[in-house]
């Protein structure tokens, strides 16, 4: 081998490092490499596999199926899937309809937003998000609450894709697909949002209410913004959302779901995630019933910023008396 292809080479290697440097510090996304056999083994495991997609198979996806409509739930990156929308979470949360932030729009507030994006009862939809997962699973419970049939979640999100080296651009702008008039196939609420009367009912005995915060936050020590005070829910098992989440970014395996989440299965009692707004919620709840296909799961939408309003702004009695590591 002769010096001046070895100076070549670590040229190249150098220019590439530099490449993905300089890419993290324009957008804040960070190339993650996955193994695509390993993750593609992995997805077939879950219970529900065709509700996750990886980035090869959405690569594939995107170039052969006219009727695919790409999300990505990020807030302006700098860089996007090529042929995707992007959105951020005023454009599917935050209603004016509670005195409170983060809740998720009205039906018809979705439906007006698929509409713009050219998307059927019968389009494939596939959401992804940059670094954390969380918010693609909050847009996926979200429109699973429409009944929507085919949503897949992006494993591993942007970060995957450009991990294999795939390219990256701007998002589409509105007509860019020809405008649809979507209406919801069947939207349920009920069968996928937990109420304050189910997280009551919960803590009674009713349920088991899993925390998906940050330790500071779960044990009172930190308030988010949004939120009325510390604290959390009474009795709650404590699970950091992180906990599924594996070295590579995408979600562990079913063993490793198995391990955390196994004895509340056997229970057979109805499983309430929450967090702060509903949103890292959302990444737990997509895992114990498209991963683990656990069929008794709600989501919290409310979360802690409903739970502490009711505490500290409505003095509402029967949640103070259900409130631990609160300030009252």
């Amino acid at each position: 081998m002769s010096k001046k292809w070895k100076i070549t080479g670590f040229s190249t290697v150098a220019v590439a490092i530099i490449a993905v440097i300089v890419y993290f510090s324009v957008t804040g996304i960070e190339a993650q490499e996955v193994d695509m056999d390993a993750q593609q083994e992995k997805i077939t495991e879950y219970a529900v596999p065709e509700a996750f997609i990886t980035a090869t198979e959405l690569k594939d996806l995107m170039e052969t199926d006219e009727d695919v409509v790409v999300i990505g739930t990020m807030s302006e990156r700098g860089g996007a899937i090529p042929g995707s929308f992007e959105i951020w979470r005023p454009d599917y949360s935050g209603t004016e309809l509670y005195p409170y932030d983060g809740m998720a729009n009205e039906k018809e507030e979705v439906e007006a937003l698929l509409s713009s994006f050219g998307v059927t009862p019968e389009t494939t939809v596939v959401t992804y998000a940059a670094n954390a997962q969380h918010d693609s699973a909050r847009v996926f419970w979200q429109l699973k609450m429409l009944g929507h049939d085919d949503v897949r979640f992006l494993d591993g999100g942007i970060n995957a894709w450009i991990g294999q080296g795939y390219d990256t651009g701007n998002p589409l702008e509105l007509g860019d697909r020809e405008k649809t008039e979507y209406v919801a196939p069947d939207y349920n609420p009920a069968a996928f949002n937990a109420e304050l009367e189910d997280v009551i009912a919960a803590v009674d005995g009713e349920g088991i209410l899993i925390d998906t915060r940050g330790g500071d936050e779960e044990d009172g020590s930190t308030t988010l913004a949004g939120a009325f005070g510390p604290g959390k829910i009474a009795g709650a098992e404590y699970i950091n959302w992180t906990e599924a989440v594996a070295e590579d970014g995408t979600a562990v395996s079913m063993s490793e779901l198995e391990a955390l989440y196994g004895d509340m299965i056997e229970s057979g009692e109805t499983l309430i995630p929450y967090c702060q707004s509903g949103v890292r919620s959302s990444y737990t709840w997509l895992l114990l019933t498209y991963g683990l296909g656990y069929d008794d799961v709600l989501n919290y939408d409310g979360s802690w910023i409903e739970w502490s309003y009711e505490a500290y702004e409505l003095e509402n009695q029967d949640v103070i008396d259900r409130t631990e590591n609160g300030d009252f």
